[in-house]
């Protein structure tokens, strides 16, 4: 029985010497890192992260556009920044914890002492020298410090109430940025002796003379939420983006963010001050823009002198684009007008409310406009390959297109000379930019087959730059129009097809969206262009989509009729953007696109629940509330005050002057596919009236400067 006992003890003691054993093997062997790496947690600072430059933006020659310079910031724990007297506290507690082990004080000090003397005698040292080194007065300070903490609070909320404390609460934040270098090391010698205050290397994204470019190049912001959480970095700690971080939040910089962002630097350091972990930041990527900055400048400067000879009551704005045909490469992306790079935060809300020239406006891509007569050449294309008319067939030309209402739909040539073109053949129609011949040929293939030809040449969607300012604009569907969002959702009528078919009622299409339909004639065949190129050559943007090809023999037909318009005395561009070569020539279609006056201003008139009624004259709903300092009231109505241009109601709608075009070899045969240097261009110039008198020479004087420097 005793012996039966014994046994099953040294059973007992056997098996808890293996558990024991086990486990230690589990402790020191196999979860050894993960306890080791819980250990440095405990024993280390929270890092620190060292900005990384942003990759520099050339454009097609390899100039420098935009680029980050050396900067330091002067940054201060949010401890020191926060209004909470208790976090201040505690912080101070655990900063004086670590001086008393370092033997800064004796070890029968106590804590709280050491925490007193801090926060009576260093922390207003310290900022007293901060502002002595910096030249930043306490009242700058302490706005800096208010927007930090406002920051801060916005993350808080947003994380939920069960949140108490948030990593940005342990973060060196940034109260005197980019300053020079006799500052930065001022306070590495009088200030960093203490861990809440500490200079972090950065740097400053600096312009390099390129107002030009200045709508494309885009601006660098702090990272939204949203940004960051679809970041497709967001796994990398060093690269991915984080609350403050700095990203681009437009344009290129917003294009080709991933290639541009740095790796940031990282430093760990234990309680003891010495560091244990560092990491050097490496710079972004570099990328390579298909733009010519000459040749921006130049097309830039020919639409300042094209808006300019316009009435004074009728200057706006104007943009133009420039394609290789071959490649599809972007040469030049205009909008005019401009304005200075550096002086964009300055000048904003000036920029901002400026209704007639809206400067902020990226025309080039984002601007919608009536198409007008250039949505012919699209008409033909789709009639011929649909069928309902052949090269040879012809239309007659009656100058008005209902017999009973000679002052509805009329062509322009009757509207101008009551007179008719007569019979016309499509070659003829785009020659003479016939109405009532589109007209006819739109009221065959009815407005849904237009929609449908409209798309096939890339009206209606993005062309490929991958910018976010980039508009698809509008090709009205049957499903477009009975859109219940709209004002007042219908379906197709009998007259769509006839205004959609010469580019008027609802479609409406950008600059880039019209050179590439001069490419797509030109070439034959419908493809996305290319704006820009990583260090590696890769295109960025949206990823490519399938080419659309043409039939060439009707193609023929159409470049048959651009090279008419242009070169052959009657054309309507003859006069304007024929050019004195003998070997190139200029292919086009011209266009005249009625439009809208734009509203400048508006009246507002509001009510309080008291009964008190206010009106405000400003250019929005939300600048007429910013007069009113407190609860918002209720707006009644509203009324037109100011509109552009400057015209009567009796003279009519304005219009657009419109021009597309190409180059081709003079020894092309008519109607041929051009080869060698093809260039795309098209012009717009707002309130312009006339593609022919107005579009046309800056298209003309584009494409002699891109052959005369080639």
């Amino acid at each position: 029985m005793f012996q039966k006992r014994l046994t099953w003890f040294w059973i007992m003691l056997t098996t808890l010497a293996i558990i024991i054993v086990g486990r230690l093997v589990q402790l020191q062997v196999v979860y050894a890192d993960e306890y080791h790496a819980l250990a440095e947690r405990i024993l280390t600072r929270q890092p620190d992260y060292i900005t990384a430059p942003r990759g520099t933006i050339h454009d097609r020659n390899r100039i420098p556009l935009v680029s980050d310079e050396p900067a330091s910031d002067v940054c201060i724990h949010y401890a020191l920044l926060d209004d909470d007297p208790i976090n201040r506290r505690n912080y101070l507690i655990d900063f004086a914890r670590d001086l008393r082990r370092r033997g800064d004080y004796p070890a029968d000090y106590r804590l709280s002492e050491i925490a007193d003397e801090l926060e009576t005698v260093e922390v207003p040292r310290m900022w007293t020298r901060l502002k002595a080194i910096t030249g930043i007065s306490q009242e700058e300070l302490d706005a800096r410090a208010a927007r930090i903490r406002a920051k801060v609070a916005a993350i808080l909320r947003a994380c939920g109430p069960t949140v108490r404390m948030i990593r940005e609460q342990r973060w060196r934040w940034p109260l005197a940025e980019n300053v020079s270098n006799d500052v930065a090391l001022a306070v590495r010698l009088e200030l960093e002796s203490f861990p809440w205050i500490r200079v972090m290397p950065g740097t400053r994204r600096v312009a390099h003379d390129t107002d030009a470019l200045v709508h494309l190049l885009g601006r660098v912001g702090v990272a939204s939420a949203a940004r960051i959480a679809v970041d497709p970095l967001a796994d990398d700690e060093l690269r991915g983006l984080r609350q403050t971080d700095q990203c681009g939040t437009s344009g290129i910089e917003r294009v080709a963010d991933t290639v541009l962002r740095g790796q940031r630097g990282k430093i760990v350091e234990n309680y003891d001050g010495q560091i244990i972990e560092r990491s050097d930041p490496a710079a972004g990527r570099d990328v390579y823009l298909t733009i010519d900055l000459p040749l921006q400048e130049k097309v830039l400067e020919l639409l300042e002198e094209a808006v300019q000879a316009r009435p004074a009551g009728f200057r706006s704005g104007a943009a133009a684009v420039v394609i290789d045909v071959a490649t599809r490469e972007v040469l030049a992306l205009a909008s005019y007008p401009i304005y200075a790079y550096d002086e964009y935060r300055a000048n904003y809300n000036e920029l901002r409310r400026d209704r007639r020239r809206d400067p902020l406006m990226f025309r080039a891509v984002r601007a919608q406009y009536p198409p007008g007569s250039i949505c012919k050449a699209i008409a033909l294309i789709g009639g011929l390959h649909e069928g309902v008319i052949t090269p040879q067939s012809t239309i007659t030309c009656t100058g008005h297109l209902l017999p009973d209402h000679p002052n509805m739909f009329r062509c322009w040539i009757y509207k101008q000379y009551h007179t008719t073109h007569g019979p016309q053949t499509g070659e003829d129609a785009v020659r003479n930019s016939c109405n009532i011949y589109f007209y006819k040929v739109g009221e065959r293939l009815g407005p849904g087959r237009l929609c449908e030809w409209f798309q096939h040449f890339g009206l209606g969607r993005t062309q490929g730059t991958g910018l976010i300012e980039e508009s698809p604009a509008i090709v009205p569907t049957e499903e477009w129009l009975m859109n219940p969002k709209r004002a007042q959702p219908r379906r197709y009528q009998r007259a769509d097809a006839w205004n959609f078919s010469i580019g008027q009622g609802e479609v409406t299409a950008t600059p880039i969206q019209a050179a590439n339909v001069a490419a797509t004639i030109a070439s034959g065949f419908w493809a996305p262009v290319r704006l820009c190129y990583d260090d590696t050559g890769q295109a960025l943007g949206e990823p490519l989509a399938p080419s659309e090809h043409f039939n060439e023999n009707y193609l023929h037909v159409l470049r048959r009729g651009m090279w008419r318009v242009v070169n052959e005395q009657g054309g309507t561009a003859y006069r304007y953007a024929r050019m004195g070569r003998d070997d190139y020539h200029l292919c086009g279609k011209t266009g005249s696109a009625q439009t809208t006056r734009r509203v400048v201003r508006k009246r507002y008139n509001f009510e309080w629940p008291d009964g008190r009624c206010e009106s405000i004259v400003d250019i929005s709903l939300r600048d007429a509330l910013a007069h009113f300092d407190d609860d918002e009231p209720r707006l009644i109505d509203t009324q037109i005050v100011e509109l552009f241009p400057d015209m009567h109601e009796d003279e009519g709608l304005p219009a657009h002057a419109w021009f597309i075009g190409f180059t081709q070899p003079a020894d092309t045969p008519r109607g041929g596919r051009p080869s060698g240097e093809v260039y795309a261009i098209s012009v717009i110039v707002e309130y312009g009236a006339s593609g022919g008198h107005v579009a046309g020479p800056v298209a003309r004087q584009i494409a002699e400067y891109l052959l005369n420097e080639e």
